[in-house]
């Protein structure tokens, strides 16, 4: 009996590790993450102030640069936290937390740009609406409604333009089209319709500018009862002209705005992650985190709420500083170019010190948490600018913007977690590798020198493993792959594996997991960028398993590309000049450009680095920023257009079907490719290899 019932105990865990590994395989790749942080937080001591986080400071929270506009704040209140070493507290208690946002009038482009206005149900709403930040997304709030919040979809600048041909649908996004019906004969009338989601909103024959002494006329208005609010402009545009032709009409619209009809009514006692929300009226928000305490531990991540998290330093042990290090950060998904700030300065005297951005205050550029590691500056030299009315400066002049960066020292995954080194040209690269942020992006920098850059490709963390089955290459990144070649059949203790790059082999050699630890590490060296042996791949292989399936389990991957930056003096990137090109570090000034920080304007500093002034004569408002892009997933197709014929009912259509011949229960691949139920190694049959492969992924010698 005991035996049965253990065989029993057996067969439920393996279906549950089966349902488990099912559930895995199921699951879509993430899509592409960015993270934008806010300023980093180094507490050695005690909290005697707030510790505050608004737009100004944290690159997520909407802001509106030209008006100097923000609504968002995020506050720790004092003597929450404490960083002194053997009585440190990093417990956020309850309701010390506090997040507020509220609404800000921001008038629209129409009004602003020519004087027109659009039909609302008071006199602020015909000249602006109301824009609020909420979890570091931009709202409307409707009829100016703190509680009540609408996405804006569209809101053209006063130089964008849209033509649409007469019968043209233009989709506006959220489900709203608008379609250019007729131009009357005379050319002086359009016939517009809004619909949403295939069904007709409103219609109305709108006059063209030219048409009507009385431009208003111009302005096409939708209104609508929204929210418990009465006449809520939702979509206004100005027909700007209409063109006729002998075989199309044409019409142009200008100054397009369109909020969603989708609402989101906040109210008290709500909750949104750890946060309640405490205040929701009128004229602002405020949550707090009422009944939950959040801990910044060492190495945590922590939700706070939406999209955003605080990050903790991992860093209390032998030798660490141990410092309470945090942030907050916002997690971008969303398919888009995204504008990373760093902190926005605001003159309105002269400039008497020196402004600096560096990795704690200026998000694009790369930082290291655990380590507090950042090696990139940004400087405008005291007295260069003057903000004073009437004798405004805004000339950065030569040689007085200075951007410097330097290698950093960083230990290798291995080393740190497991103590084996790399095989290297030196005794310190053996442990470790030197980073350098460079133009915002992170590199190696090679043999620790400053002027030698490459990329850094893949480097696991130490949870990260990848299983590599015989005759399958990896395609790592950079053009480089890795193939398990051969598993020796006397021992099954031997692999053989191969590097490549672009189809060429560059390596092969075979590890020993049968003898030390340090055997097992696999070390790919090459001479780059007129260095010697520098270690271009390395790995730890893990576990090796030699059967009808056989692979090979590794960990602590580390690549770099083997094309080198070199960087020398005298090297120009956009506006900047390299001055110093050294082994330790590089220097670049603006040594023969000036940079005028005019109203309203972008200008280029380097490589994907501007800075963006306000539209302001009064101050001399401005941020240094990069552009971040994420790709995203391929989208789902629309439910009419995927074909219908699915012959093996595995949900994938015939067309896209590799295997026709699915069998029903069977787990499927997006390429229609099925596997049963515990089938681990892919060979159409449930054997002892599979029930192996599991337990070997039950006590962590596989990720599977």
């Amino acid at each position: 009996m005991g035996f049965a019932q253990g065989s029993m105990i057996m067969n439920k865990r393996m279906i549950v590790l089966i349902a488990l590994v099912v559930a895995v395989f199921a699951v879509p790749a993430s899509a592409e993450t960015l993270e934008v942080r806010g300023n980093v937080v180094n507490l050695y001591g005690a909290q005697p102030s707030d510790l505050v986080w608004d737009a100004t400071n944290f690159g997520a929270f909407w802001y509106d640069l030209d008006d100097d506009l923000m609504t968002e704040e995020l506050t720790i209140l004092a003597n929450t936290l404490d960083g002194t070493m053997g009585t440190q507290d990093r417990e956020i208690d309850e309701n010390a937390l506090i997040y507020t946002t509220h609404p800000e009038l921001q008038t629209y482009e129409l009004y602003e740009n020519e004087g027109l206005i659009v039909e609302g149900d008071s006199p602020d709403l015909e000249i602006g609406y109301y824009l609020e930040g909420w979890m570091a997304e931009k709202y409307v709030a409707v009829n100016g409604n703190a509680d009540k919040l609408a996405k804006l979809l569209v809101e053209f600048e006063d130089d964008d333009k849209k033509t649409l041909s007469t019968g043209e649908s233009w989709a506006l996004g959220g489900g709203f089209t608008l379609t250019a019906n007729r131009i009357d004969p005379e050319g002086e009338k359009v016939w517009l319709s809004l619909a949403k989601d295939g069904k007709e909103l409103d219609n109305e024959v709108v006059s063209t500018g030219a048409a009507t002494p009385d431009k208003n006329d111009s302005v096409y208005t939708y209104t609508v009862d929204l929210a418990g609010e009465d006449d809520v402009p939702l979509m206004s545009c100005l027909v700007d002209a209409v063109f006729r032709g002998t075989d199309t009409n044409v019409v142009q619209l200008m100054y397009v705005f369109l909020a969603d009809d989708e609402v989101i009514e906040i109210d008290t006692s709500d909750t949104y992650g750890i946060m309640e929300v405490m205040t929701a009226s009128l004229s602002q928000i405020v949550l707090m985190n009422d009944e939950s305490t959040l801990d910044l531990d060492t190495g945590r991540t922590e939700h706070i709420m939406g999209d955003m998290y605080f990050k903790t330093a991992d860093n209390d042990g032998a030798g660490e500083d141990g410092a309470l290090r945090f942030y907050p950060y916002v997690e971008c998904t969303e398919p888009g170019t995204y504008e990373v700030r760093g902190n926005v300065v605001s003159l309105s005297m002269l400039q008497v010190a020196d402004i600096e951005w560096n990795a704690t205050t200026f998000a694009a550029f790369w930082y290291d948490i655990d380590d507090n590691l950042m090696t990139e500056d940004l400087t405008i030299l005291a007295n260069t600018l003057d903000g004073t009315i009437g004798t405004q400066d805004r000339e950065i002049d030569e040689n007085a913007l200075i951007y410097t960066t330097h290698p950093a020292y960083q230990a290798y995954e291995l080393y740190e977690n497991e103590g084996m080194v790399v095989e290297g040209g030196s005794t310190e690269l053996e442990s470790g590798y030197y980073l350098e942020g460079w133009m915002a992006e992170k590199y190696v920098a090679v043999n620790g020198n400053a002027d030698k850059l490459t990329k850094l490709l893949v480097e696991f963390e130490d949870d990260d493993k990848k299983i590599l089955y015989i005759g399958k290459k990896w395609n790592i990144s950079g053009g480089f792959a890795l193939e398990l070649v051969d598993i020796d059949d006397v021992t099954g203790d031997k692999a053989t594996l191969r590097l490549s790059k672009n189809g060429n082999p560059l390596d092969t050699t075979c590890i020993d997991t049968g003898g030390s630890r340090q055997d097992r590490v696999y070390t790919y060296t090459a001479d780059i960028g007129t260095e010697k042996d520098i270690p271009v791949f390395s790995c730890y292989v893990d576990a090796v398993f030699k059967g009808d399936v056989s692979y090979v389990q590794l960990m602590y991957v580390f690549l770099i590309d083997d094309d080198v930056l070199e960087i020398e003096t005298s090297d120009e990137y956009g506006a900047m000049e390299v001055m110093t090109a050294s082994t330790s570090m590089l220097v670049l000034k603006n040594d023969e450009t000036t940079i005028d920080l005019d109203p309203g304007t972008t200008e280029h500093i380097m490589g994907d680095m501007y800075f963006k002034t306000a539209d302001d004569d009064t101050a001399i408002r401005f941020y240094p920023f990069v552009e971040r892009t994420i790709g995203g997933e391929e989208p789902t197709p629309p439910p009419e257009t995927i074909p219908a014929t699915d012959s093996d009912h595995d949900g994938v259509p015939d067309v896209w079907d590799a295997d026709n011949s699915t069998q029903e229960g069977y787990w499927v691949n997006p390429q229609g490719i099925g596997r049963m139920p515990g089938d681990m190694n892919g060979d159409g049959r449930l054997t002892s290899v599979d029930a192996l492969m599991i337990l070997q992924a039950t006590v962590g010698k596989i990720d599977l």
